[in-house]
């Protein structure tokens, strides 16, 4: 039942046994792919580990301002999402326009 798999292959098991979560054991699902529960849980708790980092933060892009005239206004762009606070020079601001105008457009 042991066999040697490369981390997309684990991480498609552990997906493909979340997306079923409630339908199958953990050991039946392990039979049915043919693996072993002690790697099944070594692996899967080995990518949440290292993926506990990632945060994700949906933005609203629904209201529409008209961005140039407010980052003239100001010398630098301030983005708050949470706690988090990034701040950028207006020297930057071209860059972060174009960004947000490709977002809004394809949202």
């Amino acid at each position: 039942m042991s066999r040697k798999l490369d981390n997309a292959t684990w991480e498609e098991y552990v997906n493909k046994f979340d997306a079923c979560k409630g339908e199958l054991t953990v050991k039946d699902f392990c039979i049915e792919n043919r693996i072993s529960k002690g790697q099944f849980y070594y692996h899967k708790r080995r990518l949440e580990k290292g993926s506990s980092s990632t945060v994700f933060h949906s933005i609203s892009l629904t209201k529409q301002d008209n961005i140039e005239e407010n980052i003239a206004a100001s010398k630098e762009v301030k983005i708050t999402v949470g706690n988090a606070n990034i701040t950028i020079p207006v020297s930057e601001a071209t860059l972060i326009t174009s960004i947000v105008r490709e977002l809004a457009n394809r949202c």
